[in-house]
């Protein structure tokens, strides 16, 4: 037994002794492996440096204020616009326009049955004429009781009587021709008469209707200028004055406007200021809508910079890459107002900050940048 455990034991320092051999050799090996493998390394030229990222800058103009174009919806209509009624009910006996006739100042537009009328005033032309007749026989007979009273014939009870009665058929000859007056007063509003030239707009009664006091028969537009009407900001508008040019966009066209005035107050519902512009050129449709542009100049400084220049920061803030000593920067930025591809901004750059007005996307705040001529650097070249 002894002399098993003494072999077995003779045979795993034999096989420890082997393999502590063989992890020599190779480390041995690897060794001089590395070794070679540097050398070969060293011998082999380094690769050229990347060249650096061109970017083109601008610089940062700091402006006390800018401009905005605001707009203000309105609606075009006419100088002036009259729903024309009678006066007085009666019948509608004609009708003679219709929407969209012209016409002028003074043509007959509608009329009522008058019959009513005519008759009343033929009743009180017959009893002014036959007081007439009266008041001529009372007349001859105070002159003949003068002249008897003057020879002393009659008593003067006489003469008074006769005086009296002529006084009193006068004034009741007067009486009549105020009611003949009425009668004509009342005929005359029995015709609808264009106030002013115009266009009519819209017809409501045809012949046959009954119309009440009041009621509109039709609605008359009139002729000249068009008119628009916009509620704008008080404020915008207390730096306007009568007279300045605007543009108002309506159906894709923009047709050309002055102030003529304001309004003195502020509207109740919209707390908006009223303005009306003159409009030239081609009238549109009343009452068809358009914008009125106007510009507005806000104290506020800042600078204009493209939006291309532009990046997301955190939490949904805007940054400014800018470039110093050909180092790429970070600028915070707080866009204030934005118009046609370009952004008003405010933030922590300065007037004259160099930053990249597009391409942004290129680099990386503490890259190291190739910085190209700017436009007006390579035309002074040129020259």
């Amino acid at each position: 037994m002894a002399a098993e455990r003494t072999m077995r034991l003779g045979r795993g320092a034999r096989r420890l002794a082997i393999t502590l051999g063989v992890a020599v050799g190779a480390v041995t090996v690897g060794m001089q492996g590395h070794g070679l493998l540097a050398d070969r390394a060293a011998a082999v030229a380094a690769p050229p440096a990347a060249p650096l990222t061109a970017v083109a800058v601008e610089r940062i103009a700091m402006e006390a204020a800018h401009e905005v174009e605001r707009r203000f919806s309105g609606q075009f209509e006419p100088r002036q616009e009259t729903p024309l009624a009678f006066e007085q009910p009666g019948t509608v006996v004609e009708v003679a326009v219709r929407e969209g006739d012209r016409v002028e100042a003074g043509d007959v537009l509608a009329r009522l049955d008058t019959r009513l009328l005519a008759a009343e005033r033929a009743r009180l032309a017959a009893s002014r004429d036959g007081m007439r007749a009266q008041a001529e026989l009372a007349r001859r007979i105070d002159e003949r009781q003068a002249e008897l009273r003057r020879s002393g014939h009659v008593a003067a009870q006489r003469t008074d009587d006769s005086s009296l009665t002529l006084a009193r058929l006068e004034a009741g000859i007067a009486e009549v021709e105020a009611g003949l007056a009425a009668v004509d007063v009342r005929l005359s509003k029995a015709l609808l008469v264009a106030p002013y030239a115009g266009k009519v707009g819209t017809r409501s009664m045809d012949a046959g209707a009954v119309a009440t006091t009041g009621a509109p028969v039709l609605t008359i537009l009139e002729d000249g200028p068009a008119r628009f009407r916009a509620g704008i900001d008080p404020a915008l508008a207390a730096r306007l004055r009568p007279g300045a040019r605007v543009e108002i966009a309506t159906g894709g066209a923009v047709l050309d406007a002055r102030l003529a005035h304001l309004a003195p107050g502020l509207d109740p519902a919209t707390r908006a200021r009223t303005a009306f512009f003159e409009v030239e050129g081609t009238l549109p449709p009343a009452r068809s809508t358009g914008e009125v542009a106007l510009t507005d100049r806000v104290a506020e400084p800042g600078a204009w910079v493209p939006l291309a220049a532009l990046r997301q920061g955190p939490r949904g803030t805007w940054t400014l890459l800018t470039v110093a000593d050909g180092v790429v920067g970070v600028e915070a930025a707080e866009i204030v107002h934005l118009a046609e591809g370009r952004a008003f901004v405010r933030g922590t750059f300065e007037d004259g900050t160099p930053y990249i007005p597009g391409g942004a996307h290129r680099v990386v705040p503490g890259e190291a940048v190739a910085v190209l001529p700017s436009e007006r650097e390579v035309a002074s070249w040129d020259r």
